[in-house]
């Protein structure tokens, strides 16, 4: 590649997002484990510990992008793999932290006011906080592209998985099912 070919990629903050990211994850892990709610504990360090992975892949996929790119003589193409593969997988680790905060937040609402509305309230809340500002995202992300804000696949599939996790807290706030 030539000297003027090469781009610039800027991966350092996303390394340093999901380093944060990371001793966030154990911290919570650390602390919920001290006083854990009645159910939805197991759930949640799943969840958590999954996104860890992710998290870590993220790293270290940001970093080989930005080794290569450094190297110069590797195709812009091959760098694009590593940065969208960490992109993924920080996504879904994110994805993960959001279901598994969800929960948290209403099994301890369930253990600490028993099964009453706000129970309820507060995962919908924040889900649908979430999801408005991942629209916003979305609009400002794709401005100029005809429904590029609402045709976005991954984040699409991100959402749907949330609204997965809510299904589930309803079922479970109803007697339908119960949340480990």
């Amino acid at each position: 590649m030539k000297e003027k070919e090469i781009t610039k990629i800027n991966v350092r903050d996303w390394i340093v997002l999901s380093t944060v990211m990371i001793g966030a994850v154990l911290t919570i892990l650390a602390l919920i484990w001290q006083v854990p709610p009645t159910n939805g504990i197991v759930t949640s360090t799943f969840l958590l510990m999954i996104s860890f992975i992710f998290f870590v892949n993220s790293v270290s996929a940001n970093s080989k992008a930005q080794f290569e790119a450094n190297l110069g003589n590797v195709s812009e193409s091959r760098i694009n793999r590593f940065v969208k593969f960490a992109e993924y997988s920080f996504g879904l680790g994110f994805t993960l932290v959001i279901t598994g905060f969800t929960i948290l937040g209403y099994q301890y609402l369930i253990t600490y006011v028993g099964p009453q509305l706000v129970a309820l309230i507060l995962p919908i809340i924040f889900l649908v906080t979430t999801w408005v500002i991942i629209f916003i995202y979305n609009l400002i992300n794709y401005s100029g592209k005809a429904l590029g804000a609402i045709r976005n696949l991954k984040r699409n599939l991100w959402i749907l998985l949330e609204l997965i996790c809510l299904i589930i807290i309803i079922f479970d706030f109803f007697g339908i099912i119960s949340i480990p």
